[in-house]
């Protein structure tokens, strides 16, 4: 079932239901505003988790995903895909006049191949580590390294690490890499033979 939101606005953050649980049946969701655009119930989860992590001892903490910077005001649709038998309450909460949307996009890597990001705040990488073989990240100092995938949540684990081994949802298989700071100049996601991965890109 698919359920069109018209608003008069774009709130800053779009609540809906718990954290991922065998509940949770939403599937797609389109945001017009914000070209925020989201195929599959953990890469929602994913995405909403940054904002509003769950510990391991509550998981039933509200998703947040961010929509934009703050409340804007202007006409915003709302397409949510539900292909379960459960209902999800949706809500849209700001705390402050907003100036820019969030873009939220995906990608995907084929097996034996690689795709350069750069210009992003955040990368949630899935099927890590199992179609992974490594991601290079060149640092806006100068500096180079190539990662294997398990080594990601020993670099950002101290921001979340709140989540189990610092991955993202409910089956613990994708990696996250923060740029909020802009200190990533880009990051390249190498597949290995097993089979492709999808990228999803956050940037404000």
């Amino acid at each position: 079932m698919v359920t069109s939101l018209n608003l008069p606005y774009c709130p800053q953050y779009l609540v809906i239901d718990n954290t991922y649980t065998g509940t949770f049946d939403l599937t797609n969701l389109d945001v017009s505003i914000s070209t925020v655009s989201l195929i599959g119930a953990d890469d929602i989860d994913a995405v909403a988790q940054i904002k509003s992590h769950a510990s391991e001892q509550d998981a039933a903490v509200m998703m947040r995903l961010e929509l934009a910077n703050g409340e804007i005001n202007a006409p915003t649709l709302i397409r949510l895909t539900n292909e379960g038998a459960n209902t999800n309450a949706v809500y849209g909460v700001s705390s402050q006049v907003g100036t820019a949307p969030y873009r939220v996009s995906q990608f995907t890597i084929n097996a034996t191949s690689n795709q350069i990001f750069q210009d992003f705040d955040y990368l949630l990488i899935n099927s890590s580590p199992t179609n992974i073989d490594s991601i290079e990240i060149q640092w806006s100092n100068g500096y180079k390294d190539r990662y294997n995938a398990l080594e990601l949540p020993v670099l950002f684990m101290g921001l979340y690490n709140a989540e189990g081994s610092s991955q993202f949802s409910t089956t613990k298989d994708i990696a996250w890499i923060n740029n909020e700071d802009g200190l990533i100049a880009n990051a390249t996601v190498y597949t290995n033979a097993t089979g492709s991965s999808t990228v999803t890109v956050g940037r404000i």
